[in-house]
């Protein structure tokens, strides 16, 4: 197959990228920048992994190269993760959340749509949200929002596809909380706004460091084995989750959140 997968430079996108490759598959690893994709291209030149790495930002505004990639396949894993008090994060830093992780995602996503459905071409879509837009994070809110929207996108998009009878299977990849270095990230750049409350989100920092050490889990070949198996299969499931514990606690998580809101 020919797949496209956004956010290929490391980690877990790098790895769904690789193991697709070794499987056979033709890959098309999009990186953010030219320096990226640079990097990615040492990287598999060291491993010895043939993909190909192309400079795909999200915020650019067109994305009908993608015509030319033949595609069965597309995987929108890139994202980014700023995190703040919805108190004062900056308008710059949110927007740079709903441009990434909404708008990009959305516009390449019906680039794709549109390939698949104007060419008559059978397609597969995968959509890489997370376990976490389900839960009420503090200072996380803009990315558990991101996340939130791009599940019900892949819900409602895949219900549409039935109603209207088009050969394009949808799928949600939903990982949990694995040690990449991402939440990190997101935990220690709220630190860029300023705060009235400034103690009360260093404190905060404080708690959700040492929750994620508890919980991150730091292999992710389970998670990286069930998405190739679906990608691979003539009828993908739905949902993608791991590490099952967190999926599960999730599940039962959100049957509590009913009954008491």
């Amino acid at each position: 197959m020919n797949i496209l997968i956004t956010g290929a430079r490391s980690n877990i996108g790098y790895n769904i990228a690789k193991n697709l490759s070794l499987k056979g598959h033709i890959v098309y690893a999009g990186c953010k920048t030219i320096k990226e994709k640079e990097m990615l291209e040492n990287r598999i030149k060291d491993e010895k992994v043939i993909m190909f790495p192309i400079v795909l930002n999200l915020l650019d505004n067109n994305f009908n190269f993608i015509n030319n990639f033949s595609l069965d396949a597309i995987i929108l894993h890139a994202s980014i993760g700023n995190g703040g008090s919805l108190i004062e994060l900056s308008e710059k830093r949110f927007n740079e959340v709903i441009d990434v992780n909404i708008k990009g995602n959305f516009k390449l996503l019906q680039e794709y749509l549109h390939y698949c459905y104007y060419n008559n071409k059978k397609g597969k879509v995968f959509i890489t949200s997370s376990l976490a837009a389900y839960y009420t994070i503090p200072y996380l809110g803009s990315y558990t929002a991101s996340k939130a929207y791009l599940i019900n996108i892949a819900k409602t998009l895949r219900l549409e596809l039935l109603y209207q009878k088009i050969d394009i299977s949808v799928s949600l990849i939903l990982p949990g909380a694995y040690h990449t270095g991402f939440n990190d990230v997101i935990i220690e750049n709220k630190e860029k706004d300023n705060y009235i409350l400034n103690l009360k989100a260093k404190k905060m920092t404080k708690y959700q460091k040492i929750l994620f050490s508890l919980i991150e889990q730091i292999e992710y070949h389970d998670l990286i084995n069930d998405i190739i198996k679906e990608i691979e299969s003539n009828r993908p499931k739905f949902i993608i989750s791991r590490p099952y514990l967190q999926r599960l606690f999730t599940k039962i998580y959100i049957i509590f959140k009913a009954f008491i809101v």
